[in-house]
């Protein structure tokens, strides 16, 4: 259901720019008074083209006393069919008309509007009513009304029926004129060097005026299932995607993330062919019927996701070099029952377990390709396996990427207490927590980064007091001087400094008194300024425990309103765990990597991540060492040491293309992501990425092809065979196969 409520202080994008509602709902109206004029052509021509684009619909009366104009926004399209110009409420008839399309609702409109005057004799519409309605067409009308004999009749081809249309008698015509750039015209009309447009398509909506829906031997004279199509689906050209079966949340955001437009149905329309991929939710695969024979003969990619009728426990699995570039002897951990298809025979397989076992595949059907992908493989942190195994057999593809990394020093610079820990002691003598937080981990973990080219953002806390009321105070700040000093030094030294706030107690409503909460971030304000002074501006912070709520997102951006990032983890559904924009600056961010080993571990999480949106946020503490959930095998630090050095180098080497960035700096970047997504059209060999004048460039992508290509717009930066990271440098970035 569409909402006209206006949103208030807090503005979440739930990433969904190209994503749709389950399934599409389409409202037909007509005049009862008129006969069954409008009734009949609506459910002769127009309901039956809508069922086989999968889209549902409901029929009224707009005349009926009961009916309500407000219950036009229940739907995503508006069918009208009237034969008069007259309506109870016309005013407000075209102003619901008008709120409608305003959010992003369609309008196909056949014969007339069926406003142009109230049917109280009064108050009737104006020129400025009917336009506030077709101008949001892309075109504009005025008065003009006369009968003609046409002398030259152009119906668009590319919607134009099967029929060869005879226009021989006298038509009504009006002066319509196409003002949207891309408003196209269906039937034009030429008398005596006079033109008029009677027919006519836009991204908005449509109109088929008068009698121009039919020829005079009453044959169709356009072709309603495309223009349907085009309504309910977009351009021809766009790359869309079909997911078909029981709605799963990981898939939906799997396809957010990559940027994908797509449409959700319950069951599987009657026509496929307008989309580049259909993914369908099934028991079983059945080859040979019509509709997928049909499909593949196109070039489809039919994407088929159950349990199959194998199932053993997968410990392992192994990512084809098809799929993705993954570091040589990479396995990403399962422990689980998984149920599959045996591939077809010819089958390629692209995702398989431990001893062999073929859990996904693909198989070349003529000009189309088949792939198997098990439905107990959907998870949140495979996502991005998902994706990649459906973008690797598609002949042209390009999906939009972050290309960046962060690494956040979680808790630190942060507040020792001069205790002789016996995992510090028993590895490096008689020493405090001070001395191995600052005289040891820091200047380790500082060389390494240089070493690396990796930018650090250490995430500072002041106390880890569990105070929730005053009296507040910063004494283990106090007793800690190396924290200031460390502070000083990452400020002189170019590095950025987070916050966790004032301690270590989640923004969460059912943590915090909302007064006591104020007065706490007033006072961390305060103190921050005493401590690093005015030149210091607070662009990240990092929620304690990894968890924040709506309240406190709220609270936080209203004392800290220069907050870019706001970090969270991937992993806990009590806090927001997806990566959400708040406002018009500030982005959650939620980590997918932690901890120091083990280092298959790291390095699986870090590629499903890349794989997903082309890059990762991986966050480690000083304190690890004597954690006992962070290390349980009580490993020592160098032993941990070696393992994190060995996963960023593997990092670096194996994705040299992945740029290092400040949390601040990663944050603007996803928010860009998620706020400034392009328009990917495909056709044949040909696709275009276009970013509308004033969005950021550059823009990364990872480009799939099925052979040489040619690139304007954009340059190659790395390359893995069958996968090409790209920078889009122009507005408009073309690719084209090369044959």
């Amino acid at each position: 259901m569409r909402s006209y409520r206006k949103l208030g202080f807090l503005v979440l994008l739930a990433i969904s720019l190209y994503t749709f509602g389950f399934g599409k709902s389409a409202l037909l109206l007509y005049k009862g008074s008129e006969q069954g004029y409008g009734y009949n052509i609506l459910m002769r021509y127009i309901a039956p083209e809508l069922i086989k684009l999968g889209v549902t619909y409901k029929i009224l009366d707009v005349e009926d006393s009961n009916f309500l104009y407000d219950e036009i926004k229940k739907f995503d399209l508006l069918v009208t069919c009237y034969y008069t110009g007259s309506m109870r409420n016309a005013k407000e008839y075209l102003k619901t008309l008008f709120d409608f399309l305003v959010y992003g609702g369609k309008v196909l409109i056949i014969n007339n509007i069926g406003a142009v005057t109230d049917v109280s004799g009064m108050n009737h519409p104006t020129l400025r009513e009917l336009n506030s309605v077709y101008n949001l067409l892309g075109i504009s009308y005025t008065y003009g009304w006369k009968r003609v004999k046409p002398e030259k009749i152009l119906i668009n081809d590319a919607f134009s029926s099967s029929f060869r249309s005879e226009f021989k008698r006298e038509r009504d015509v009006e002066p319509f004129r196409r003002i949207g750039a891309f408003a196209e015209s269906l039937i034009q009309i030429s008398v005596q060097d006079e033109t008029y447009e009677m027919a006519f398509i836009s991204p908005q909506g449509g109109m088929i005026s008068y009698s121009y829906l039919f020829d005079d031997n009453g044959n169709l004279t356009v072709d309603l299932f495309k223009i349907l199509s085009r309504l309910v689906y977009g351009m021809e050209n766009d790359f869309k995607v079909l997911v078909v079966g029981p709605d799963n949340f990981h898939v939906r955001k799997a396809l957010d993330y990559a940027c994908v437009n797509y449409f959700w149905l319950s069951s599987m329309p009657e026509y496929i062919s307008q989309f580049n991929v259909v993914i369908h939710f099934s028991d079983s695969l059945v080859l040979g019927n019509e509709q997928l024979s049909r499909y593949l003969s196109v070039g489809g990619t039919y994407v088929f996701v159950g349990r199959g009728t194998v199932r053993k426990f997968i410990k392992e699995l192994k990512i084809s070099p098809r799929v993705f570039p993954v570091p040589e002897g990479l396995t990403i951990p399962i422990d689980a029952s998984v149920g599959f298809q045996e591939p077809l025979p010819g089958s390629e397989v692209l995702l398989s377990g431990e001893n062999g076992e073929p859990l996904a595949w693909s198989l070349k059907l003529g000009s189309g390709t088949i792939v198997y992908y098990p439905l107990d493989l959907v998870s949140k942190i495979r996502r991005g396996l998902f994706t990649q195994t459906i973008f690797s057999s598609l002949p042209l593809y390009v999906q939009p990427i972050i290309n960046s990394i962060s690494i956040q020093l979680d808790d630190f610079p942060l507040p020792a207490y001069n205790r002789k820990i016996d995992m510090i002691t028993r590895e490096f003598g008689d020493i405090t927590d001070n001395d191995f937080f600052y005289k040891i981990w820091w200047p380790m973990v500082k060389k390494l980064g240089r070493e690396l080219g990796l930018k650090f953002t250490a995430v500072f806390v002041a106390s880890y007091s569990g105070d929730t009321r005053w009296p507040y105070n910063f004494q283990e700040f106090v007793n800690t001087p190396e924290q200031k000093q460390a502070l000083l030094e990452l400020l002189s030294e170019g590095y950025e400094i987070a916050i966790h706030g004032y301690n270590h107690i989640e923004l969460m409503r059912n943590k915090w008194n909302e007064a006591e909460l104020d007065n706490v971030l007033r006072m961390f304000k305060v103190f921050l300024k005493q401590i690093v002074g005015e030149r210091y501006i607070t662009y990240s912070y990092v929620a304690p425990n990894n968890k924040i709520d709506e309240f406190g997102v709220m609270k936080l951006l209203e004392h800290f309103p220069t907050i870019r990032y706001i970090g969270t983890t991937y992993f806990d559904d009590t806090t927001i765990s997806e990566f959400t924009v708040f406002n018009s600056s500030a982005v959650v961010v939620p980590r997918t990597v932690s901890g120091y080993y083990p280092l298959n571990r790291l390095v699986s999480l870090a590629v499903l991540s890349i794989m997903s949106l082309g890059g990762f946020q991986y966050y480690l503490h000083p304190d690890d060492l004597f954690s006992e959930d962070r290390n349980p095998e009580k490993k020592t630090w160098m032993e941990m040491y070696s393992t994190l050095r060995n996963f960023l180098t593997i990092i670096r080497q194996y994705y040299p293309f992945l740029e290092s960035h400040f949390a601040s700096e990663s944050g603007e970047l996803i928010y860009r992501f998620l706020t400034e997504r392009p328009f990917i059209r495909v056709n044949g060999q040909r696709l275009i990425a276009a970013l509308p004048i004033g969005w950021h460039l550059p823009k990364y992508y990872f480009l799939r092809t099925a052979g040489p290509f040619k690139l304007k717009g954009g340059k190659v930066i790395y390359s893995y065979g069958n996968l090409w990271i790209v920078e889009q440098f122009e507005n408009v970035m073309e690719v084209e196969l090369v044959r």
